[in-house]
Formats: structure tokens, sequence, C-alpha cells
């Protein structure tokens, strides 16, 4: 499993349109997003193939949300 800490930026992994296997996780009193691969899928465009820390808004068919467990 990966952890990814950054969790103010606008990427992929972080969006409520990410499709892979995530959870939060607390180390200490950081919080991290723990997941499986280094790639996903974007629900929002027919579950088009993305990276985890792809750019939100990168492309003209993103409508990056936050993910709300967030």
């Amino acid at each position: 499993m990966f952890k990814f800490h950054e969790l103010d930026r606008k990427v992929c992994l972080t969006c409520q349109y990410f499709k892979g296997k995530r959870k939060l996780e607390f180390i200490g009193r950081q919080l991290f997003i723990d997941y499986e691969k280094t790639t996903g899928a974007c629900r929002l465009y027919r579950d088009f193939p993305v990276i985890i820390n792809a750019p939100g808004d990168r492309c003209s068919w993103c409508h990056y949300k936050r993910w709300v467990e967030l």
C-alpha cells in the first residue's frame, strides 16, 4: 500500500469521481490516504484511466469535486 499526505492538492486521488481502492488513515496526528495502486479510473468519464497524482481540472472534461471523506 502507498500513502499520500498532500490532501490539499487538487489531484485525481482526492477527487470524488476517482475509482480505486483508497481509505483514510491516521498516523500520529497526520491524515493520509492509503491506496493500493498508482492508477485508477475516472467515473465521470466512462472509467477513463488516470494516474493518482494527475492534476485535477487538467482536461476539458474534468469536473474535479473534492472527495467527501476528506
